[in-house]
């Protein structure tokens, strides 16, 4: 991580020299700088275009580059007005309205002039260190430089998916429920927010490893686990948190909408019969005024303990 955090460091730097020595050799008159001038910037492994407030008013070749779809800054420019339109929304990226390009002035205003952003082109996510210079006050013409770093924030977004995922069944891990349900709880404390919470675990699953070995026990957990993600609505955050134990986080669910979902589960577990056959039983419960995570924790765990010394293969809320 030193070496990532030490390699943007140095592509801040030298974003920012690329900025003085724009500002420098625009301001100057003769052909001869402006020439040198497009050879310096056109040679950047960077992006730099210069803006003013209505549109693009220049390119350099690399950013043909990586815009291979257009020929010319003409042809961009019929369709796209600002390169805002490519920007994709993910938390500590940079993120205007498409085409809007006030957002350029306050970046050429803030003292660091560093910002991330993340942009799809051409079906491709990538990621950009962004800064911009104020070039001509009068006509409102700014340069902006955006260094290609994709490969230190896809290493980054990979070790922060190691940390928060299960090796085995490559869903949440504990640490993640204990992150998520935090998050959870703390809007519920400030807003109204509800949410439920279930427990769940494989009946017998001791008698799989025993008869069966293992690696049968492992594949079993890897495909249930996967066919129940198939099953869950897109904002269910579904965690392992021991053997053959796992969470589910239910936002905006009272719990008899969880109870519901859970039969759902229940049955569909029961009837899959992939591997080798088994069921799982189910505490669900909802967040009450005053929870933390142990005591609705402790709330789902009492109702799981329930259902599997009833018979298992259940729903039980608590």
């Amino acid at each position: 991580m030193s070496d990532i955090l030490e390699l943007n460091n140095i592509l801040c730097v030298t974003v920012v020299t690329m900025i003085i020595l724009v500002a420098y050799l625009v301001s100057r008159k003769s052909l001869q700088q402006k020439t040198y001038y497009k050879k310096i910037i056109d040679n950047s492994a960077n992006i730099v275009v210069v803006h003013d407030t209505k549109h693009i008013v220049s390119a350099n070749k690399t950013f043909f580059y990586y815009f291979k779809n257009y020929t010319s800054l003409a042809e961009f420019t019929k369709n796209h007005r600002c390169i805002s339109d490519f920007f994709e929304v993910e938390d500590g990226y940079l993120t205007p309205e498409k085409g809007e390009i006030t957002w350029l002035e306050s970046l050429a205003d803030i003292e660091n002039k560093k910002h991330k952003v993340k942009m799809k082109i051409n079906d491709e996510s990538l990621y950009f260190l962004i800064s911009a210079s104020l070039l001509d006050e009068k006509k409102n013409i700014y340069a902006m430089i955006l260094s290609d770093i994709t490969e230190e924030e896809s290493i980054k977004h990979e070790l922060v998916s190691l940390s928060i995922k299960d090796k085995l069944t490559n869903i949440g891990n504990r640490k993640y429920y204990d992150d998520i349900l935090y998050e959870h709880i703390t809007l519920a404390q400030r807003y109204p927010h509800t949410f439920s919470l279930v427990l769940l675990d494989i009946d017998f699953f001791k008698k799989i490893n025993d008869s069966l070995g293992h690696d049968v026990g492992d594949q079993v957990l890897r495909e249930y686990t996967k066919f129940i993600g198939y099953h869950l609505r897109e904002v269910d955050i579904f965690c392992r948190i021991g053997g053959e134990e796992f969470v589910l986080l239910l936002p905006h669910t009272s719990k008899d909408k969880a109870y519901t979902l859970t039969q759902k589960l229940r049955l569909l577990v029961e009837q899959y019969k992939k591997i080798t056959e088994i069921t799982m039983s189910f505490g669900v419960v909802e967040y009450e005024k005053g929870d933390d995570a142990q005591t609705i924790f402790k709330r789902a765990d009492t109702a799981l303990y329930r259902a599997k010394n009833t018979g298992r293969n259940k729903v039980i809320i608590g």
